[in-house]
């Protein structure tokens, strides 16, 4: 009964696919699914036999599954192999024990053939909660995850996002530099969150977006006009810095969708993964605000003439390296 709900299922996506514009390939679907209930997870690989290359499937499938089950790789036990001549097609089935958290996916099946296309079926409790499909330009997904697991990944992936991303840092420095309350700080920095957060849902959900070569770049003036306006000292604190952070956070946003589409979103918990997402990198922002300022603040007290060097210099290195990431960004786009 599931093989036959597997290949009725990869019947529609061939058909989705094919609906995409007309490459020189045909389309081609290896299909992977892993049924959860009874505290056993259960997967199933079908597999086109010409790609198998005369390759004996009970060793070739399990060595070309890159498969983990919450978080170990799986291990199989109790293989079957049916071969049905009539499709030309193998199926591949084997079980192992326990209710994994997620499932995770490192690399297509046959990653070499650029015509196939791995899509990746979970279910749980006989319904099926969560799909993915990877190809060499997407090679990983993770998908059935509970909500709980999706939360915490999300909100780990908001806090590493800003932490290994120098332009998003600097920019947040850049705005509490000026120094103020913690109250007028984190409203600055919340500002930015509620902006980013407006561009990302829109794209997550396909309203709107913003191609990379013009948000890339926008990114790095941002990082300059917060530098130059330390410098300048155009507005107050309560003028100028909510509404710069609001202003340019919508393009940040856009820059955070180009990070989460790369990753995929769990169409199961889509709301719960956005909202963890914009939790960590607000984590992220205030762990900024409350490392940086207190320093400055405790510089600033004993020496107030160093502490305003420090602002202007820091400013001065900000504003330069948005500028250095601007000439960069424009240079690697094609505009015309």
């Amino acid at each position: 009964m599931l093989r036959s709900l597997f290949v009725r299922c990869l019947l529609t996506a061939a058909l989705l696919l094919a609906c995409v514009p007309a490459s020189a390939h045909s389309v081609q679907i290896t299909g992977v699914s892993v049924k959860i209930e009874n505290n056993k997870a259960n997967v199933l690989v079908l597999v086109h036999n010409p790609l198998l290359n005369g390759a004996d499937p009970k060793v070739a499938i399990p060595q070309r599954l890159k498969l983990r089950l919450g978080g170990k790789p799986f291990q199989p036990t109790n293989v079957k192999i049916e071969n049905d001549p009539k499709l030309d097609l193998t199926t591949w089935t084997a079980e192992q024990e326990g209710t994994p958290s997620s499932v995770q996916v490192d690399s297509p099946v046959f990653p070499e053939v650029e015509a196939d296309t791995t899509v990746v079926l979970v279910y749980r409790d006989g319904v099926q909660v969560d799909r993915a499909t990877l190809t060499p330009s997407h090679p990983q997904a993770v998908v059935g995850e509970d909500h709980f697991t999706v939360v915490i990944r999300f909100i780990q992936m908001g806090i590493m996002h800003i932490f290994s991303g120098p332009d998003h840092i600097l920019f947040v420095m850049g705005l509490i530099l000026v120094g103020g309350t913690l109250r007028q700080l984190f409203t600055v920095v919340t500002a930015f969150t509620i902006a980013h957060s407006i561009t990302l849902t829109l794209t997550v959900l396909g309203v709107s977006s913003m191609a990379p070569r013009f948000v890339e770049p926008v990114i790095a003036l941002s990082i300059v006009a917060v530098g130059v306006e330390n410098l300048l000292k155009l507005g107050s604190y309560q003028e100028i810095r909510a509404w710069m952070a609001f202003s340019f956070g919508f393009f940040h946003g856009f820059g955070f969708a180009g990070a989460l589409a790369e990753v995929g979103l769990p169409k199961q918990a889509l709301a719960w993964s956005l909202a963890s997402f914009n939790v960590g990198v607000e984590i992220a922002q205030a762990t900024i605000v409350l490392a940086t300022i207190p320093t400055l603040n405790y510089i600033s007290r004993r020496n107030p003439v160093l502490g305003g060097r420090l602002v202007k210099v820091a400013s001065v290195g900000i504003a330069l390296a948005g500028a250095v990431w601007f000439v960069e960004r424009v240079a690697s786009y094609h505009y015309f």
